[in-house]
């Protein structure tokens, strides 16, 4: 799966691996804060995996909302003097809370939870979460990067090679 890293413009690829790793620690998430729901998403909407209950709930639409909010409350954070953007965004109602996070990387993590779930308990987890995931994505970046070397290198070895066999001596 390629996504993209806004930061660097790099693109990483998850593998089975790292993608069971990103599940793991979601419902590992949903398990200690008891979240109704949990969607670890890019930056731009797209959910990559998520956990929960979904019956009635449009999951593309949902997570393409929490990025347009996320993204402009950067815009807002830049207008109130914050370097970056805001980390975390809590949005309280009746029946259900949000709490949106960034994970780095070009992600969002996106908690669902019912009104007698302690937020502050929601926020401890989370950033616990949001530590573990950002581990796991360097590690991805680290593994894209050596395997981006390695072909990089094999690359001009062969052509080389056949530039080589081209040429007559």
């Amino acid at each position: 799966m390629d996504l993209t890293n806004l930061s660097s413009g790099q693109q990483i690829i998850l593998s089975e691996d790292i993608f069971n790793a990103v599940r793991e620690a979601i419902q590992d998430l949903s398990a200690s804060t008891g979240a109704r729901n949990i969607i670890f998403a890019e930056a731009n909407g797209y959910p990559v995996t998520y956990v929960g209950d979904f019956k009635g709930i449009d999951l593309p639409g949902l997570t393409s909302l929490a990025a347009g909010n996320f993204s402009a409350t950067s815009k807002m954070a830049s207008m109130l003097g914050q370097d970056g953007s805001f980390r975390y965004m809590y949005h309280e109602g009746e029946s259900r809370n949000t709490y949106i996070s960034d994970v780095g990387f070009n992600f969002i993590l996106i908690v669902v939870f019912e009104p007698d779930i302690a937020l502050g308990m929601v926020r401890i987890y989370t950033r616990k979460a949001i530590d573990l995931l950002r581990g796991v994505l360097e590690s991805a970046r680290v593994e894209e990067d050596k395997s981006r070397e390695y072909l990089d290198a094999e690359f001009k070895a062969l052509l080389s090679e056949e530039l080589d066999k081209s040429m007559p001596f």
